[in-house]
């Protein structure tokens, strides 16, 4: 696997290999944390976990599949296959911004507070210049508004044609053909379901949220209570740090 311009190819190969399960929580880690426009970033979680998307965009709805509609399917090669970089970038895009939507919803007013960061004057006067034909003055409280309610529809659509392909049928996913897309909102979705916790990593350079903690036990069998750290070595680093802090602890103050 390999970029080659706008392209991430690989060669046409039977399918070889055991299945690769993504860690918990992956969705929150890895693919939030890839960047859109770094094929070699994608490149190399491809490597590690699979296809990133559908060949076909079929996990894609009507709207965003419109947004690729003059991007080929496939390169001008016969013995290679890859994603183009406008799919990396629509999926990806798609995929992080309904992630923070979620996110955001797991705490009180949390987003109010995203769409917050997003509206300002600036953005409510190009509203109304593209909209000039409202029969209401559209205000700043207004449109943030419309900005939540679109976030909320986004979330539920891009969530919606990720999940078509374990929508119907019997089988495990070997059979259904995941991709690290598709698996990852597969992820989100279960903890939707299960009205998971989300926390947010205790270790101070880290604070990923996390539902899971990782480095613990075997694959789905990850602590969910009583967890303050998103992994055993982000637990480790912060108790060296705290141990550090005792250490520098001057004779003086500990008499005092």
């Amino acid at each position: 696997m390999e970029v080659d311009g706008d392209w991430i190819l690989w060669r046409i190969r039977p399918r070889q290999g055991e299945l690769v399960y993504l860690p918990p929580d992956f969705y929150l880690h890895e693919l939030l944390e890839t960047p859109q426009t770094d094929l070699e970033a994608v490149a190399a979680l491809m490597r590690a976990y699979g296809p990133l998307v559908d060949m076909d965009r079929d996990d894609l709805d009507i709207e965003a599949q419109g947004w690729l509609e003059d991007v080929p399917f496939a390169p001008d090669d016969h013995w290679r296959v890859g994603h183009h970089r406008r799919d990396v970038e629509v999926h990806l895009s798609l995929a992080h911004e309904a992630i923070k939507t979620w996110l955001a919803c797991q705490t009180e007013g949390g987003l109010e507070a995203l769409v917050e960061a997003e509206v300002d004057e600036q953005q409510l006067e190009q509203f109304r210049r593209d909209n000039p034909d409202s029969l209401h003055e559209v205000t700043l409280d207004g449109l943030r508004e419309m900005m939540a309610t679109s976030r909320l529809s986004t979330l539920q659509s891009v969530l919606n044609a990720a999940l078509r392909k374990f929508g119907i049928g019997i089988g495990g996913l070997e059979e259904r053909r995941a991709t690290i897309y598709s698996a990852s909102f597969l992820q989100l979705y279960n903890h939707m379901a299960e009205g998971a916790t989300v926390r947010h990593c205790a270790n101070e350079p880290c604070r990923r949220p996390f539902v899971r903690q990782r480095g613990r036990a075997e694959f789905g069998q990850n602590r969910t209570e009583g967890v303050k750290y998103c992994s055993r070595e982000c637990a480790r680093a912060q108790a060296q740090r705290e141990l550090r802090r005792r250490r520098r602890v001057t004779p003086t103050s500990q008499q005092r």
